[in-house]
């Protein structure tokens, strides 16, 4: 929260130092930048949000800047565009944006409470962010 007044509203975390209305908040600000429903704002144009969304060029690297984005194996599961990005923080809290299907998730999770040893661990949490991404994407997609 204290974050998010530092910046003057919205800021781009996966929620650390923010609510699940606040990251959303964000995604939907991406969102229409990145589309193009919004030309500018914030002093951020289009181009800029499309360029923070682009794959970089380093080989075997699936990051684009401060973003992941969408590849096989990928913690956001199978069933979101290829054009998805998203952003993980160690204790599984999680945001993914995805602009051909006008969708975003947040994740705020704590694996590490109480403990980060035996609880579900990096593989538990993996396995939980497919499962809620994919469940998302089916029920967007059927319109649920």
């Amino acid at each position: 929260m204290y974050k998010r007044q530092a910046l003057g509203g919205a800021a781009g975390h996966a929620g650390l130092f923010g609510t699940a209305a606040a990251v959303g908040a964000f995604a939907r600000w991406f969102l229409a930048l990145w589309q193009g429903r919004v030309i500018v704002s914030a002093g951020i144009t289009r181009a800029q949000a499309r360029r923070f969304a682009a794959r970089g060029t380093v080989a075997r690297s699936s990051r684009a800047l401060g973003w992941d984005t969408m590849q096989p194996g990928s913690s956001c599961g199978p069933r979101l565009s290829p054009r998805a990005i998203g952003h993980t923080g160690y204790t599984g809290t999680s945001l993914w944006i995805d602009p051909d299907r006008d969708l975003y998730v947040v994740l705020l999770t704590n694996r590490v409470h109480p403990g980060s040893g035996g609880d579900g661990g990096a593989d538990g949490i993996k396995a939980l962010r497919v499962a809620v991404h994919d469940a998302l994407a089916d029920a967007h997609a059927t319109g649920s």
